[in-house]
Formats: structure tokens, sequence, C-alpha cells
């Protein structure tokens, strides 16, 4: 049975919210600056995120960005495990780096019939990663919305507290975050 396109929205989301944390809770700058395309690439879990109804179900989210033939043109791959059930449910999806100053702004399209032409679509930034790309930090341009990815898939506590308050020092609402990939 077809998903609501809301719901496949919600399953990238995370993939493309990935801004960056430094451990640094100082002062937040606005956006990251200057992202290593080369290095931003590949793969990433999501962390955490914030509440959204999208997303509710999802306990485990594993994004793929690989690049195309096209330059600053991305695939994306968007794979949701379930809670209730374990079903997992994968989403497929075009990134485009909309601001090639920095690098830091993207622009996710879904892909087949759910594309409508790409005008289904978000933008998401990156607001701050690591200098080793092993995190990043990615929300919404209102800061809405956003997502904690990582490297790697089971982080350690402190590392997800230090990721939080990053996210929190960037202005984002990290009250009742929702922790993923445990």
């Amino acid at each position: 049975m077809p998903q609501p396109l809301t719901r496949h929205l919600a399953m990238f989301v995370p993939a493309v919210a990935a801004a960056f944390v430094v451990f640094d809770t100082g002062p937040a700058r606005a956006q990251a600056r200057d992202v290593d395309l080369d290095r931003f690439d590949g793969r990433w879990f999501e962390i955490a995120r914030n509440p959204n109804d999208m997303q509710k179900d999802c306990r485990r989210a594993q994004i793929d960005l690989t690049p195309q033939s096209r330059p600053h043109r991305y695939g994306l791959l968007v794979t949701c495990t379930r809670r209730a059930d374990g079903e997992v449910e994968t989403l497929r999806a075009n990134a485009r780096v909309i601001d090639t100053t920095t690098n830091a702004k993207f622009r996710f399209t879904l892909t087949g019939l759910l594309s409508f032409g790409g005008l289904a679509g978000q933008n998401y930034w990156v607001w701050d990663h690591a200098p080793d790309y092993s995190w990043a930090i990615m929300g919404l341009p209102d800061k809405s919305g956003w997502w904690i990815w990582n490297r790697s898939q089971s982080p350690s506590e402190a590392t997800r507290r230090q990721l939080l308050a990053r996210a929190d020092a960037l202005g984002f609402d990290t009250a009742n975050p929702v922790h993923t990939g445990r």
C-alpha cells in the first residue's frame, strides 16, 4: 500500500537534516561554512532529532548520500526501521547543493511517482559538523526541524549529550529529543 507523501517526506528529512556539530558549545554561528562535499558524502546514521509526526515510528534511520555524475548533485537513500514491527522502509531522493559558496545548503526532492516534477522537496542546511566529518547537525532553514547524524550507529552517551548541547547552542529546541539508533 503506498505511503502518504508526508510520511515519505518525513523519512528523508533526517537524512537531509544533518548539521554538523562541534563539541564546543560556545556562541553558535549561523551556519556551517566550507563543507567539503567529498567528506560529507557516504553513510550516516541519525542518532537524534526533534519530535515530528512523520517519523514517529522510525527507531533507526540510515542515510546514504552518493555523488551523481552532475556536479553538486547527490542521490539519497534513506532506510527507516519502524518501532512496532521492525519493518524496513526505504525512500529515494535527489539532493542538490543550492549554495555552492558554502556547500551547506541542499534542496532534497523525492524521486519516482512522488517527485511531482521536483516540486515535492525541502531545503536543508548543514548547521555544523565535526572537523573530521564524524558528525553533522542538519536542520531546516527556520530551525523548526533538526537531525543529528553520526558516522557511528551507536556513539557513546557522552557524545550524544555533547551533540545535543551543540544543537541547543545553535538555537534548536532540544528540550524533548527523540533518540534513535540505540
